[in-house]
């Protein structure tokens, strides 16, 4: 017996090993995209079956502002959210008349709503009479001075003649001037104290270093809060 025939039997039997043939490569890349094509197809059928969830075909497109609107939130500038004023602007501008304006402008922003001065207007009288930064009340009236109207004895600043005491809190600059011992600068700062914070009472107007109590005598029977 050759002892030697096993060791070749073993020789043969591990040259016999067959090496992956290069179909066999093959084989295996087609299988693979056989399998992303089958996904792809699977996506695909996906997406058309959503479409068709939507009537026409057609996909919706809904911006944050339309969620927030359809979702009950306040959208910004709406009438709920913004609170207004409404003023009469009169005397010396283009456009004379009723406006609404919002809440927290001042007398300038009625003035240019109402088109700015107009050429007749009396501008040393009007930058004493009218306090610009002053904030504007509701119903309040305005009247920008024309030339003339201090000799003819006009109304100034919406100082018409009060059926009653003046109110410290809504006067305006005109009817606040009018009073005796009050001048524009006294009314300016009357009208910019009580914007801080409203008047509880007449003496305030003492207690706050804004007139003197012999001045407030003079026309204590002419204001009221």
């Amino acid at each position: 017996m050759d002892m030697n025939a096993p060791w070749r039997a073993l020789e043969e039997t591990d040259g016999s090993r067959a090496e992956p043939t290069p179909g066999g490569w093959r084989l295996s890349a087609n299988h693979l995209i056989l399998a992303a094509a089958a996904i792809v197809a699977v996506g695909a059928l996906a997406v058309v079956a959503l479409v068709g969830l939507r009537p026409g075909g057609q996909v919706d497109l809904v911006s944050a502002s339309a969620r927030r609107s359809a979702s009950g939130s306040p959208a910004s500038g709406s009438p709920a959210s913004q609170a207004t004023v409404v003023v009469q602007v009169a005397g010396a501008v283009l456009r004379p008349g009723v406006y609404t304006l919002p809440a927290g402008s001042r007398v300038a922003d009625a003035i240019q709503a109402a088109g700015g001065y107009s050429t007749d207007v009396d501008p040393r009288a009007a930058e004493t009479k009218l306090n610009l930064a002053a904030k504007v009340q509701d119903a309040q009236s305005i009247v920008v001075p024309r030339r003339g109207d201090a000799a003819s004895g006009s109304p100034e600043m919406g100082s018409s003649a009060p059926s009653g005491p003046i109110n410290l809190n809504t006067a305006t600059a005109g009817q606040l001037d009018s009073l005796p011992g009050i001048g524009p600068a006294t009314a300016a700062k009357i009208i910019s104290s009580r914007e801080q914070l409203p008047f509880s009472s007449v003496d305030d107007l003492v207690s706050r270093k804004l007139v003197s109590a012999s001045t407030l005598a003079k026309f204590r029977d002419q204001v009221t809060v």
